[in-house]
């Protein structure tokens, strides 16, 4: 009997399920000295295929610290998907996004965070206003969430492309889903769709699962493994034919053979 790989962190997983001490305020994802020297893989990447794949994005991201943020002004997706298994990690990107909304700056946006001057909608919202104004005077405890880089840092492409990252974030569908990347619902929800522009972050750490396409003609998965291990596997090359993404380190892909021809 094959025995089950388990991913590195595999043993904690479980404390990111729905914990609202465990947000990420801010990301450490790619280089650690926040030079984005990462995205020169992913520019490359975006610009050599071909135009039409570009023209209908539907990029989905992990929430976490909202590094996806600057894969927007890069991918320019038509529909947008976040999510996370953390109820308070979605309620985070809530708040960023209507302040992101809301304000006409990058300047602006950032003094909203610091104010802590917006409204709220629950407790837990509140308790995470709280803590944004918390990290932006250099004064949030680790029992209260984790805050590495500043979000000039953490989200530097995106602020700098501010006005870009505002209308996407404005005028692009936008579905929220609080569920593991790993559950059937997702497996479910993506498994139909071929303009895939997937950011998985660091998932794979905590969890090796498998995902399906019937047909990944313009299916794209990222992931960047802490520290410093971007991955970006493109499936196109797979058109044509179901495929299973095994979701591990490294990202591989093969093709789903029917029952009948094992």
């Amino acid at each position: 009997m094959k025995k089950q790989k388990l991913a590195p962190r595999a043993f904690n997983r479980e404390i990111y399920h729905d914990v609202p001490e465990n947000v990420f305020y801010g990301t450490d994802d790619g280089d650690q000295d926040g030079s984005f020297g990462e995205f020169k893989e992913f520019e490359h990447h975006y610009y050599q295929v071909e135009p039409k794949r570009r023209d209908n994005i539907h990029m989905i991201s992990v929430v976490g610290g909202l590094y996806g943020l600057n894969l927007l002004p890069l991918w320019r997706p038509k529909k947008l998907t976040f999510f996370d298994i953390n109820p308070a990690a979605v309620s985070y990107f809530h708040l960023i996004r209507n302040n992101w909304l809301s304000s006409n700056s990058q300047q602006e946006f950032l003094q909203r965070l610091t104010d802590a001057d917006y409204p709220v909608e629950n407790e837990q919202q509140a308790f995470i206003r709280e803590n944004i104004r918390l990290k932006q005077e250099g004064r949030l405890p680790r029992t209260r969430g984790s805050s590495k880089r500043s979000y000039q840092q953490s989200w530097k492409i995106a602020l700098d492309n501010f006005q870009l990252t505002k209308e996407i974030l404005k005028n692009t569908p936008t579905e929220i889903r609080t569920e593991p990347m790993e559950s059937n619902s997702f497996s479910r929800y993506i498994r139909e769709q071929d303009n895939l522009w997937i950011y998985a972050s660091n998932i794979s750490q905590f969890h090796f699962f498998e995902l399906e396409f019937n047909d990944p003609a313009n299916v794209v998965i990222l992931q960047i493994i802490h520290p410093e291990l971007p991955q970006l596997l493109d499936l196109s090359d797979m058109a044509g034919k179901p495929v299973k993404l095994n979701v591990e380190i490294p990202l591989s892909a093969e093709y789903l053979v029917p029952a009948e021809q094992v």
